[in-house]
């Protein structure tokens, strides 16, 4: 859920709170948010609460594949993957290292097949690389192991 914070008598919703993997928390607002606040009063109340604040700019935000792609699969967000595809996909994936989506798209059978794979990368069980390019029929599928 997005995090809200407060600003003397005015409040701030961001509009992405990000943990990465080192353990690093941040929120982010996208480069085109208008505020009724600066940025800077942002980035100050952000801190007093413990979170790092950045606002990317255009250029940064919307630099290679990782912003398209992640635009393409949060289209997803509310679709489930049935239990007996993500077993299959781990079984096939544990078994293989990595497979190319197009493999795993033809073994999914009760659910709709890239609905089924981008919620299963939404939810962090599956893992693609969302700046080598484009996701697509060739792109390089992965089991995280948890």
């Amino acid at each position: 859920m997005p995090t809200e914070l407060q600003i003397g008598d005015a409040h701030h919703i961001v509009d992405f709170a990000v943990f990465t993997s080192d353990g690093e928390a941040a929120l982010f607002d996208a480069p085109d948010r208008s505020t009724r606040v600066s940025v800077e009063a942002v980035q100050a109340a952000a801190e007093a609460t413990g979170w790092k604040y950045r606002r990317p700019s255009a250029d940064e935000m919307y630099e290679g594949h990782r912003y398209r792609n992640a635009r393409d699969l949060l289209r997803y967000g509310d679709h489930e993957c049935s239990l007996g595809d993500r077993v299959r996909l781990q079984a096939a994936l544990t078994e293989h290292g990595s497979l190319t989506l197009m493999d795993c798209l033809q073994m999914v059978r009760e659910s709709k097949p890239m609905a089924a794979v981008a919620s299963l990368i939404l939810r962090e069980f599956l893992e693609v690389d969302l700046d080598e390019g484009e996701i697509g029929p060739e792109t390089m599928v992965r089991w995280i192991r948890t």
